[in-house]
């Protein structure tokens, strides 16, 4: 199997410097969309204590390699929920977006993949736990997806602690 990865024209680091929101990342979503991915995974980051978002798109070009392109901006919730509703087969939002989106950021956090874990806990989408994630030096983590569509998913990778715990035992016994 040939797989190529794409990576992002932009440095995170250039991507931070104005706190806005990476007008290329918009476009090039946009247009990874359009190509109908075989596969979306959505994760949430913090860089530099702002939230932000990584999107890799997986589809196949026309010899039938996989291609994986992967797309990292900051972002805000109009951003955010512009994405999940393009994950949902729903792309108005996110051409809204691009044409007279907000692309200020004016949120901080300190972590950002904590807080919409805690949000999404909270949500209708469908949670699938997977095996947990064993880092070099022990620490476990939990590998948990949402599901938005068919092969379109929102993956969180978090430390496992007491919090966590807690979560997942009130989601499992809702």
């Amino acid at each position: 199997m040939n797989i190529q990865i794409l990576q992002q024209s932009i440095a995170e680091n250039q991507v931070l410097v104005n706190n806005t929101i990476d007008t290329v990342f918009v476009t090039r979503f946009l247009n990874g969309m359009l190509r109908i991915p075989t596969e979306i995974r959505l994760r949430f980051k913090t860089l530099n204590n702002m939230p932000a978002i990584t999107v890799i798109l997986t589809y196949r070009d026309k010899k039938g390699r996989l291609i994986k392109e992967e797309l990292t901006t900051i972002a805000n919730g109009e951003l955010i929920n512009a994405v999940i509703s393009a994950m949902g087969s729903n792309l108005k939002p996110i051409h809204a977006f691009q044409t007279e989106g907000n692309n200020t950021i004016e949120e901080t956090s300190t972590n950002f993949e904590l807080e919409m874990f805690e949000k999404f806990m909270e949500s209708s989408y469908h949670l699938k736990i997977e095996d947990d994630f064993i880092s070099s030096n022990g620490d476990r983590f939990l590998h948990a997806v949402f599901s938005i569509g068919f092969h379109y998913d929102i993956h969180f990778y978090l430390k496992r602690d007491e919090h966590i715990e807690e979560l997942l035992n009130k989601a499992l016994t809702a």
